[in-house]
């Protein structure tokens, strides 16, 4: 569901027609069949708040200016040194769209992982509270009928006396012991045996607590340090507007935390710093 008001959505649409390149002929036709298109385009993105409707006006800006780049380029191709300039600038551009274009996809990610873990958080409580379903009453059991007694005893089998003679004759059989299962030590049947040394124990719910707080405010570089598996200076200067976490607690339960919001971030995922660059 779109958290975008409408005065911020009107806002938008005037930063877009202001900063739009003109059209060839600047006529007002033209202009609003622009204007039309480039707002169109921004609907696509399907922004659901403020910061991704920004990100979506500079992803329909930069694809218009890089559009308008290719242009001049082809209107000054006589002169090689403008059509250089106009070519430059057209890939930086695209080069700008494609990488609001992934923030804009990361942002999304986490915004609906964390609404769909609070719509789970919120139903749990609702499903606990119903009351359980009553059990339907089973009927008696029908009664044992008088005919169904006992079966009937075979008479026993009439052994031939070669037969009764050989019997008596051969030694009884010996016992045979009972299997004995070997006995575990008793220390054995104690608690499992404790973890490995040198393993880490499991972040503490304060810290884990602290880090989902982290993920729902700074989706985007919480993905990227649990991607990175800690704070790195090549993050640090990628978020360089982001506040990151110091503590060390905080930072271990985004890099091991095994919550639903927390293993989210692994579908987010990270990128090439140095390629984003």
């Amino acid at each position: 569901m779109s958290a975008l008001s409408a005065t911020a959505k009107h806002e938008y649409y005037v930063q877009i027609g202001n900063s739009l390149p003109p059209p060839v002929l600047d006529q007002p036709e033209y202009r609003q069949r622009r204007l039309t298109t480039a707002v169109e385009t921004f609907e696509a993105l399907r922004p659901g708040d403020a910061y991704e409707a920004h990100l979506a006006v500079r992803i329909v800006l930069s694809g218009a200016r890089a559009v308008e780049g290719l242009r001049l380029a082809g209107v000054h191709r006589e002169d090689f040194a403008k059509m250089t300039r106009c070519c430059a600038q057209a890939a930086s551009m695209m080069r700008e769209e494609r990488a609001a274009k992934r923030t804009l996809e990361r942002e999304q990610k986490v915004r609906l992982a964390a609404e769909a873990v609070a719509n789970t958080a919120k139903a749990a409580p609702a499903a606990a509270s119903a009351a359980p379903p009553q059990a339907e009453p089973q009927a008696p059991p029908p009664p044992v009928q008088a005919a169904a007694a006992a079966p009937p005893v075979p008479a026993p089998a009439v052994v031939p006396p070669p037969v009764q003679a050989a019997a008596a004759a051969s030694p009884p059989p010996a016992p045979v012991p009972p299997a004995v299962a070997p006995r575990r030590p008793a220390a054995s049947l104690a608690a499992p045996p404790p973890a490995a040394a040198g393993s880490a124990p499991p972040p503490s719910p304060e810290a884990i607590a602290k880090a989902e707080a982290f993920v729902l405010e700074e989706g985007v570089a919480a993905a990227q340090i649990r991607h990175d598996r800690g704070v790195t200076p090549r993050n640090k200067a990628y978020f360089r507007h982001v506040t990151l976490p110091t503590d060390p607690a905080l930072i271990d339960a985004l890099v091991r935390g095994t919550t639903d919001l927390l293993t989210l971030l692994d579908e987010v995922g990270g990128e090439d710093l140095e390629a984003a660059a």
